[in-house]
């Protein structure tokens, strides 16, 4: 009897493919509003002080966690900035 293992998607992917905004017709308003999103301030400084134990070797479990969802949703925003500076060179 063979077995399979459960490898969930990341929730960045889930994501992506949920607000596919480039084939949901991205407008410029939205493109240009998308540009502007950012982490809180509060929220850097937590992603720094996450990214400082992890260097140093002294993340727990919970702050692992918490650093993984802190970048799965800096890529996702990443790449939502990455089409929407595409679509406000290149519009239509």
């Amino acid at each position: 009897m063979s077995s399979t293992a459960f490898h969930p998607k990341p929730v960045a992917e889930l994501l992506r493919s949920v607000f596919d905004l480039t084939s949901h017709g991205m407008t410029q308003p939205l493109a240009e509003t998308i540009l502007k999103l950012d982490f809180p301030s509060e929220d850097v400084t937590r992603m720094d002080e996450l990214s400082l134990k992890a260097n140093e070797g002294t993340l727990t479990g919970d702050e692992g966690a918490e650093l993984d969802a802190y970048i799965q949703v800096e890529d996702l925003l990443a790449y939502w900035k990455t089409n929407a500076r595409e679509f406000l060179q290149h519009p239509g």
